[in-house]
């Protein structure tokens, strides 16, 4: 007894989904170079220089500092602070939403600079202001999409205290 089934879509899902996976294997996500490939070009490689893609950074409008002091000398917070405050610009405003305080453990022997941000632009100019590299950036993002109190935390070392001394 032969039935009129109608169209075998059972057929053409099973033919889209062994489609996608065979395209899958045999063409790589972009961005991606497949082994076989990056063998045959490496020769090549090994005499040309590696160029960094190029990272536009966003001039954040305000920047909101909480400045801890890391260091045994008293008041090196609140100079700190007095010092980012000082160095707003047209293009950016620093504010400091909460009084300097102090870590909780001292002492710190290096600066370190806390982005609360996925960018971290706000933390680059802060680093830049202080003098630092970008080496002391780290990130400390808040979980559950929760919004930071601050985008940038400095926790002041012993390695700027007396650049922040002689300042004033």
């Amino acid at each position: 007894m032969a039935q009129d089934r109608g169209f075998p879509w059972r057929w053409v899902i099973a033919g889209l989904a062994i489609t996608v996976i065979a395209l899958t294997l045999l063409i790589p996500p972009p961005g991606t170079v497949r082994e076989a490939e990056s063998a045959d070009n490496s020769t090549e490689t090994d005499f040309t220089e590696e160029i960094e893609p190029f990272e536009e950074t966003c001039i954040p409008d305000s920047i909101r500092v909480l400045v801890l002091n890391g260091t045994l000398t008293d008041g090196l917070a609140t100079r700190t602070q007095r010092q980012l405050l000082g160095s707003s610009s047209d293009s950016t405003v620093i504010l400091a939403p909460f009084d300097p305080s102090n870590t909780d453990i001292k002492p710190y022997e290096e600066t370190i600079i806390i982005s609360h941000l996925a960018d971290v632009s706000a933390a680059i100019i802060i680093a830049g202001i202080l003098g630092r590299s970008e080496d002391c950036i780290v990130w400390e993002v808040p979980l559950h999409d929760v919004p930071p109190l601050v985008d940038v935390t400095v926790c002041i070392g012993s390695d700027i205290a007396d650049m922040i001394l002689t300042i004033e």
